[in-house]
């Protein structure tokens, strides 16, 4: 028995499996020219696509990890800034008050010496009206005791005199 007989008894025929193997040939070359190179083209765009998201994440995040160091080294030198306009200032403000605390101990000391020269004035003006009272005093009692008037140019005379002792 011949191979072709037994494929026959099995139900197959020679010519029907032809026609399939050149209809099925055709629809290959159909679907490689119409789909498979489409469908390839568009496998490797989107292939293309994916590799270039995953370039520019890797891309982004080296640029975000840049952008941190530079911020967090601008963040360094702001608080560095910061520490030495405060460290100043508070070196400006012992400065002042210093400056302000010998300025009010010298305006004091000014007043003090005004305040003292003012007494001694005013106790020197007193002493003087103290003696011409007492000296008055002393002339009148005397004018008393004598009994004698002492004219007006005698009595200035003596005060004067009694100052100037």
């Amino acid at each position: 028995m011949d191979i072709i007989q037994i494929l026959g008894n099995l139900g197959f025929d020679w010519r029907i499996a032809l026609a399939n193997l050149v209809n099925f040939l055709i629809i290959l070359l159909i679907l490689k020219k119409f789909a498979f190179k489409p469908i390839a083209k568009a496998l490797k765009k989107r292939e293309d696509k994916i590799k270039q998201g995953v370039e520019d994440a890797q891309k982004s995040s080296a640029e975000l990890q840049m952008a941190k160091q530079s911020y967090e080294k601008s963040l360094l030198a702001a608080r560095s800034e910061a520490n030495r306009i405060i460290a100043s200032a508070q070196r400006e403000t012992d400065r002042m008050q210093a400056s302000c605390k010998h300025q009010s101990e010298e305006e004091a000391k000014r007043i003090i010496e005004r305040t003292d020269k003012i007494i001694q004035n005013e106790k020197q003006k007193m002493m003087q009206d103290l003696k011409k009272e007492v000296v008055s005093l002393v002339i009148d009692a005397t004018e008393k005791l004598t009994k004698q008037n002492i004219s007006k140019e005698k009595h200035e005379a003596l005060i004067k005199e009694m100052l100037s002792k």
